[in-house]
C-alpha cells in the first residue's frame, strides 16, 4: 500500500475556517483600539491648546480666539480629528476648545464625534450620548 504525505482537502478547508473565524473576532477589536488611541491624540491636542491658552492670558491679558496666535493648527490632533477653539465660547475669561472628528474617525467612533475642553477643566463630548465618560477615557 503506497502512502502519501500531506493534507486532504477537508484538512485544508477545516483550516481556512478557523482562520476566517479568528479573523472576524480580531480584526474588530483591533479597529476599536486604533479608534481610541486617534481618539487620545485628539485628547493631547486638547489639553496642549488649553496649556498655550493658559500661556497666552498670561502674556495678553486675555484668551485668544485664533489657532494661528497659539502656534497651532487645525491639524494639530492628526488626520482624525480637526480642532478648533469655538469662537462662541471665547471671551477675554473663558475658551473652548473642540477637536471633531474627520474622516474614517467620524465613521468609527459614533460615541465620541467632539471632544472639548474649556478654561476651567471641564471635558465634553457629543456622539451618540452627549458628554460620555468612556470618551475621555474615565
Amino acid at each position: 500500500m503506497d502512502r502519501q504525505h500531506g493534507f486532504s482537502m477537508i484538512e485544508m478547508m477545516i483550516v481556512l475556517v478557523i482562520m476566517a473565524i479568528l479573523a472576524s473576532i480580531a480584526i474588530p477589536s483591533y479597529r476599536k483600539y486604533g479608534v481610541r488611541s486617534h481618539r487620545v491624540d485628539a485628547q493631547r491636542a486638547l489639553t496642549d491648546l488649553a496649556a498655550k491658552q493658559e500661556r497666552f492670558l498670561y502674556s495678553n491679558n486675555a484668551y485668544s480666539s485664533d489657532l494661528a496666535a497659539l502656534g497651532a493648527t487645525s491639524s494639530v490632533a492628526g488626520t482624525y480629528y480637526k480642532v478648533a477653539i469655538d469662537p462662541a465660547s471665547t471671551s477675554s475669561t473663558a475658551f473652548k476648545v473642540v477637536a471633531t472628528a474627520a474622516g474614517t474617525q467620524k465613521r468609527d467612533d459614533a460615541a465620541c464625534q467632539t471632544l472639548s475642553l474649556d478654561q476651567a477643566g471641564r471635558q465634553g463630548s457629543t456622539g451618540t450620548t452627549t458628554n460620555d465618560p468612556a470618551c475621555w477615557g474615565r
